[in-house]
């Protein structure tokens, strides 16, 4: 008999989040699902991030949806790079604490110390098309363009050619 009473009671109070019972209780996050953001989990080995366009994708845990201040004036495909980036995986490595197997969190706190340089609209471009160059291509031309895109990076960053040889022997 005590269940059938627990049972109602957990039952009305599903009725009790604004009269929809199939709601989130918790309702943090439902209003980004409809706009565009970068994705990434939590927890990775190199930059794993993603672009969704259509803002289609929504997680409640361990993967962070990234959405662009109104004053931003940088595409979403530029940040993806730099967020996916060789300097952004060593920055994270030298950063933050190694898991299991190499993997690192890459929580929002972890990158928000990583500066987002000023970048041109001519810049943007660039590698916003070299970004969208990447899904219509076969492995070894990504691996061409992943190159390109990393170099266009560490020159926003004015990284010299020590440090690239660096980063790039280290990751």
């Amino acid at each position: 008999m005590h269940f059938i009473y627990f049972y109602n009671e957990l039952i009305c109070r599903r009725f009790d989040i604004d009269g929809q019972w199939f709601q989130f209780g918790r309702r943090q996050g439902l209003s980004y699902g409809n706009i565009p953001k970068i994705v990434a989990p939590e927890i990775s080995l190199g930059g794993n991030y993603a672009f969704d366009v259509s803002g289609r994708f929504y997680s409640t845990t361990t993967i962070y949806g990234y959405i662009m201040k109104e004053s931003c004036n940088v595409s979403y495909e530029t940040l993806m790079a730099i967020l996916n980036s060789k300097l952004c995986w060593w920055f994270i490595s030298n950063t933050g604490t190694v898991l299991a197997q190499g993997y690192y969190r890459y929580k929002p706190a972890y990158l928000k110390p990583l500066p987002i340089p000023q970048i041109s609209k001519e810049t943007d471009s660039e590698i916003k098309s070299l970004v969208a160059g990447l899904a219509k291509q076969d492995a070894s031309n990504r691996r061409f363009l992943e190159r390109k895109i990393d170099i266009a990076i560490y020159n926003l960053y004015s990284i010299n050619d020590d440090d690239i040889e660096l980063i790039n022997r280290t990751c």
